[in-house]
């Protein structure tokens, strides 16, 4: 049977470490720790501090929005005439080519226009022609009395002689005298006549027809009224997407719209960012844009044009700033971003929401401070 184990003798003789004793493990511990909590106190702090301010000021080149929309060129179509719709050629959100027919209007009053200045313009031209006529006739008058004048003149000299040696009495010499006052009278009338209806001609009985301006006129009125008859069919100005029908018998006004195209021309982005945003956002900078409709998918676009007016500035009722009570509000102004198209892209359809992030380049704002600083 085995006896207990007893220790060696060098084992036992040796004694534990000095630092090992929990007295000496306080007093290292009291040793060290003023210097640990200055470690804390200070040293830990500023090296925050100063991570901190680094990345502030090393932050501040993308610059994003989800005020954005997507827009494409939008045209309200409106007759240029007034009238009922007696057809519809298209259906809601079809396609349409440019100058495809969409509407017709009632076109009977615009028939009747177009037949009384065909008949103002008929009459116009009977009347130039009848004036030529009259100057004609005015002129041939003019000559006729012309002569008449001339004889009744040779007439009276050759009376006066004689009346001068008393070979005829002085009531025929005052007869022929006053025959001669007619006829200078009467060619003076017609002289006059002649001049009245070649004024009316515009001094000019030669021109063509169709070139006095009382013709002229009558056509234009004509032309005018044949326009608008054609504007009773409403065309398509642009190929697109037609929205906004009106219906059959419904009436539709002259400059009032009427339907809404949309086109197939590119789709831009407009984001409207705050005023606080814009230090570092220039015309050319890349841009990434998100559709709220395709979360997985991806635009590239850049900065087309920064406006030069806030949307407060373009509204109908502009802010009254001087007035007595004034609540500063951060302004925000659109930025246009162009899309760079894809082959992959899904379509886009006007005022859809999106999200913009704008790269504006390796500045930091610490460029600013020290440009502040350098001034």
């Amino acid at each position: 049977m085995e006896g207990p184990l007893i220790p060696d003798d060098d084992t036992a003789a040796t004694p534990p470490p000095a630092a090992a004793t929990p007295a000496a493990a306080t007093a290292a511990v009291t040793a060290a720790s003023p210097w640990r909590r200055r470690l804390l106190l200070w040293i830990v702090p500023l090296v925050v501090a100063a991570g901190a301010i680094a990345l502030y000021g090393s932050t501040g080149r993308y610059v994003d929005t989800d005020n954005a929309y997507v827009h494409q060129d939008l045209i309200d179509v409106a007759p240029q005439v007034s009238g009922d719709v007696i057809a519809v050629e298209a259906v809601e959100n079809e396609q349409v080519a440019a100058g495809q027919v969409i509407l017709r209007l009632d076109d009977t009053t615009a028939k009747i226009a177009v037949a009384a200045a065909e008949a103002r313009l008929g009459t116009a031209r009977a009347d130039i022609e009848a004036l030529k006529a009259s100057w004609r006739e005015k002129v041939g008058q003019a000559a006729v009395a012309a002569r008449a004048a001339e004889l009744s003149s040779r007439e009276l000299q050759r009376q006066q002689q004689l009346a001068a040696a008393r070979l005829i009495p002085a009531s025929q010499l005052d007869a022929v005298q006053r025959s001669t006052d007619i006829a200078l009278g009467s060619a003076t009338v017609m002289r006059l006549q002649a001049e009245q209806t070649i004024a009316k001609l515009g001094g000019n009985a030669g021109l063509p027809t169709d070139e006095y301006p009382a013709v002229q006129a009558a056509a234009a009125e004509l032309a005018r009224a044949r326009i608008d008859l054609a504007r009773s069919v409403v065309h398509a100005p642009q190929a697109g997407v037609v929205s906004q029908l009106p219906k059959v018998g419904s009436r539709a006004e002259m400059g009032r719209p009427a339907f809404a195209i949309v086109t197939h021309r590119a789709a831009w982005v407009e984001a409207n960012l705050k005023e606080t945003d814009l230090e570092w956002v220039r015309a050319g900078q890349q841009v990434e844009i998100e559709v709220d409709t395709y979360r997985q998918h991806r635009w590239h676009g850049t900065v087309e044009s920064i406006s030069q007016a806030t949307g407060a500035a373009f509204s109908v009722l502009p802010p009254q700033n001087a007035s007595g009570n004034w609540v500063k509000v951060v302004q925000r102004i659109p930025v246009r971003i162009a899309l760079q198209p894809g082959s992959d892209d899904p379509p886009l359809r006007d005022g859809m929401s999106a999200e913009v992030r704008i790269d504006t380049g390796p500045h930091r704002r610490f460029d600013r401070w020290f440009a502040a600083l350098r001034r």
